[in-house]
Order: C-alpha cells, then structure tokens, then sequence
C-alpha cells in the first residue's frame, strides 16, 4: 500500500531552498521505494512538495538520507502545514502527535489484496 505526504513551506530564502528541494528530488529519483516526489509553486515563497513511497518505512529511509539536507531547508523555510496518508501504524500515529504541523489521514477503504 503506497504512502504520500504533502507538505506546504513558506520560504525566506528562495535560493537556498531551490537548492536543497532540487537536491532531495534527485536523491528522490535514485531511492527503490520512492515513487513520486513532486514541487509546485503557486506564487513565490510559498512551495508544496508531493511525495509517494511503497511504504512508511521507505518514506522514513528517504528522510534519513536526506537528513542534512532537510535541515538545510529547514534554514530556509518554515514548514506551514503537511499531511500523511495510508497505513497509519501506532509508532506513526506517535510522531504526528509530536510534530504539530502533521496530520494523519489513515485510509478507510483499503483496496482488497
């Protein structure tokens, strides 16, 4: 069952943060469990990043690689608002609780195996 989050940033550093969205896109493209890792932008300063991966544990991998560059971004903007959805499990639900700007959206209507 895939897994997708979407995240929306509001950056101070226009520069910077392309840089860093650029470099986790490519790392993005060379992950086996990522499937979709997208950036949109509707004005400037305000970006939105849609990711898909085979599972949470794959979307985990992708920020631990990408840990020094998440934090680079992180310099550059504030992350306003991000939304999880699929398999939801009790170690998940755990650190949405502990990261405000998260919201958990479980599916309700799995397809059949």
């Amino acid at each position: 069952m895939s897994f997708y989050v979407r995240a929306r940033f509001d950056v101070h550093d226009e520069q910077g943060f392309e840089e860093v969205a650029r470099a986790l896109r490519d790392q993005a493209a060379t992950e086996p469990g990522t499937l979709t890792y997208r950036w949109f932008s509707g004005e400037p300063g305000s970006y939105v990043v849609i990711e898909e991966y085979t599972d949470v544990d794959a979307a985990f991998a992708h920020n631990d690689r990408g840990a020094a560059l998440l934090e680079r971004g992180g310099e550059c903007a504030d992350m306003v608002e991000a939304e999880i959805y699929g398999d939801i499990t009790g170690e998940l639900w755990d650190w949405v609780a502990a990261n405000p700007v998260f919201t958990a959206y479980p599916e309700v209507f799995a397809q059949p195996d």
